[in-house]
């Protein structure tokens, strides 16, 4: 959370899901100019979190960090209720990085969620 202590609100086991999106930008110089976005499914838990979160963090960003990197953020215009969270990529992320990312998390998501059953048993 922009201006917070470096807390994670939600951390990988939050995450069901992940899907890869675009934005238009809307004064494009060049027809292919996308930006890119991940689009996270989360847990029911999480998804109260989330709604929580945002709704008292309004005008702040939410960032995804990767690595100890910021490779995208969410700016909070209102609260998040439906258990879906976007991350807008940097605009300097090609398609090809885009796309690796997300079939990056993808893959890490499914070990992520075995891994998390197995310790539930």
């Amino acid at each position: 959370m922009e201006g917070a202590a470096p807390i994670p609100v939600l951390d990988e086991y939050d995450f069901r899901g992940v899907q890869i999106g675009t934005i238009a930008n809307i004064f494009p110089s060049d027809t292919a100019d996308r930006t890119f976005t991940l689009w996270f499914a989360l847990d029911r838990r999480s998804a109260m979190t989330l709604q929580k979160e945002t709704v008292r963090n309004v005008g702040k960003n939410l960032s995804l960090i990767i690595r100890g990197q910021v490779v995208g953020i969410h700016p909070i215009e209102k609260g998040i209720s439906n258990g879906m969270l976007p991350f807008i990529l940097s605009n300097n992320v090609t398609e090809e990085s885009a796309v690796q990312l997300y079939q990056e998390l993808s893959q890490s998501l499914v070990h992520i969620q075995a891994e998390f059953e197995e310790q539930k048993q």
